[in-house]
């Protein structure tokens, strides 16, 4: 097994579980190691980035692309990459900023391009990071159009979500909300399909502004998810569902 892909999604895993501690609960519960059904990556569709950017990073250590979506409503596209050597599948999204308002796309112009992925593992790990700190008017207008976009304001070429891959679903459910953890009031797939999924609330974090003041918005959520029949790939309906995990209360 790529001892170079296994230590960067080691390396990453260490970054966003320092900020979400449903995703400790979660490997605290397994004993201390679970396996991964996927890391999920969100992007902005330009050039020089975007999902053509992220799949040539991971295409690096092995990944290859598996399946790909579309998501109307929310203008965004997907692809999901699968590893030879059974490594968690990787799943990359972006948002189609031509397709949303005039206004909207002046905000998003903001993003600054994305640079080249450096070749050490190191500084590629340290590369999946968020961009310079935006202005709060900006990430709440944005909000209003595309909270999917308002996330990429604040947050980047972060990882969005590690998946925790379990036998029954149900009962880790009902395990996490047990330890105190807030999570998805309902399990996208129905019993005996071949997908069945759920999540943590994102969990929020103090996100610095431009103007030097902090506040906080939802970063990332832990995603629990159980497969049967060999099914590698996703179910569009049941992503579309848990891309509103980040969306903030009452917004």
């Amino acid at each position: 097994m790529s001892p170079d892909a296994t230590r960067l999604l080691d390396l990453l895993w260490e970054r966003y579980a320092a900020e979400v501690p449903y995703a400790r609960t979660f490997a605290q519960l397994s004993g201390g190691s679970f396996r991964n059904d996927h890391i999920a990556l969100r992007s902005l569709a330009r050039p020089g980035g975007g999902i053509a950017l992220f799949s040539r990073v991971f295409e690096r250590f092995g990944w290859k692309p598996a399946g790909q979506y579309t998501f109307p409503d929310t203008h965004l596209s997907a692809i999901y990459m699968s590893h030879p050597e059974g490594l968690p599948r990787v799943f990359i999204s972006e948002l189609l900023a031509d397709r949303l308002s005039p206004g909207a796309q002046r905000l998003l112009a903001s993003l600054p391009a994305d640079p080249p992925a450096p070749d050490s593992i190191e500084a590629l790990a340290d590369w999946f990071s968020a961009p310079p700190p935006p202005a709060e008017s900006a990430l709440l207008a944005l909000e209003k159009e595309s909270q999917y976009g308002a996330w990429l304001l604040a947050f980047g070429r972060k990882v969005n979500h590690f998946t925790g891959s379990v036998d029954d679903v149900e009962v880790w459910q009902r395990r996490m909300r047990e330890a105190g953890v807030p999570m998805k009031a309902d399990i996208e797939g129905e019993p005996g399909t071949h997908l069945r999924q759920t999540a943590t609330h994102a969990a929020s974090v103090t996100l610095k502004l431009e103007d030097g003041r902090s506040r906080t918005w939802p970063y990332a959520y832990f995603e629990i998810a159980q497969r049967s029949n060999g099914f590698d790939g996703f179910l569009g309906p049941q992503a579309r569902a848990l891309f509103d995990m980040t969306k903030r209360s009452g917004s």
